[in-house]
């Protein structure tokens, strides 16, 4: 077998890709700066791959992946053609799976790494006999930030999360920045959003800074306000959709320690869009999270919290949904 280039334009959805000792490893952050992203990366979330697959055109019936060995189980996706064709389960320790059987005529395949552990690739490898080339993708870039529930650790499997099933409605081509439990609207993943040019970006605001009562309601506005500002620095026309969280159960009335709610984080947020609409920022739209999981589906929360496989099906329709307009 041979092996293709794994490089920028076969790794797609990742924000950078530090190679070293033979093997890469996808970045949600600009890797060469990780120590400004406290805590720890992000609490070490960063270097999950969330969304990252490897994407490329090949002929090859045979496709070989190697990878660096994980203390647990690790699930990939491959998807042929934009139909997923098999999951495959990992165990701990193994170093490669191989995948035959692939009809021998030309066809995109992708790769979907997981999106519950961090990974290092080694090679993938085709045919002997076999082509292939980078996958030249005309679709619109989007990037999506928000907490564990963008991150989608409950999906059924890399390439069910809600974001990737949006993308694959809307045809577009995805960057995930589902941080579990970091959603707390930083400066510096406000500059990485700022620095990677896309074409739609959504924010998802509230779950993670109510859980950790980040913000207050003197300080919850001024912040989400200052990190859209820091995005149009460069990105001045893009459309960006600021969500309110999906239905939370409790958190809804109950204040958290600094005296938020659901219910007050939703009104805030949808200040926000006015506040910049009434100001001339006319690409700013609002969608309310209980449009896209609302009580009607609490019994998609085991936990009160994260939606399970069904739920984050039923949010990519539905972000689909309420994101089409935009791109008319």
């Amino acid at each position: 077998m041979k092996p293709i280039v794994l490089n920028s334009e076969t790794i797609l959805g990742a924000i950078s890709l530090e190679k070293s000792g033979g093997l890469i490893s996808p970045w949600r952050i600009f890797h060469e700066d990780k120590d400004f992203y406290t805590p720890n990366q992000l609490n070490r979330t960063a270097e999950i791959p969330a969304g990252v697959r490897i994407t490329f055109e090949t002929n090859s019936p045979t496709i070989k992946v190697e990878f660096a060995a994980s203390e647990v189980e690790v699930e990939f996706d491959v998807v042929i053609d934009r139909e997923l064709v098999k999951t495959i389960i990992v165990r701990s320790k193994d170093t490669s799976f191989t995948v035959d059987g692939l009809l021998a005529s030309n066809k995109v395949v992708e790769i979907y790494l997981s999106q519950r552990q961090k990974m290092a690739v080694r090679n993938v490898y085709i045919a002997e006999e076999a082509n292939w080339n980078a996958y030249p993708s005309l679709r619109r870039k989007w990037l999506a930030y928000g907490s564990s529930i963008t991150q989608c650790q409950a999906a059924e499997s890399p390439s069910q999360t809600w974001p990737v099933i949006t993308a694959a409605e809307l045809d577009l081509d995805l960057t995930c920045l589902g941080f579990s439990g970091q959603c707390q609207y930083e400066p510096m993943i406000a500059r990485t959003i700022r620095d990677t040019p896309v074409d739609f970006i959504s924010l998802c605001a509230g779950i993670n800074i109510y859980g950790a009562n980040s913000y207050n309601e003197r300080t919850f506005q001024a912040i989400i306000i200052g990190f859209i500002k820091i995005i149009r620095e460069k990105q001045s026309k893009v459309p960006i959709v600021l969500s309110s969280p999906i239905y939370g159960a409790f958190r809804e009335g109950t204040p958290n320690l600094v005296g938020f709610t659901l219910i007050k984080m939703r009104q805030q947020i949808q200040e926000i869009v006015e506040i910049f609409r009434r100001n001339g920022d006319y690409h700013l739209f609002y969608v309310n999270g209980l449009d896209i999981l609302g009580e009607d589906y609490a019994g998609l929360l085991p936990d009160e919290l994260h939606p399970n496989a069904e739920g984050y099906k039923l949010m990519g329709h539905n972000f689909a949904n309420e994101f089409k307009e935009y791109f008319k």
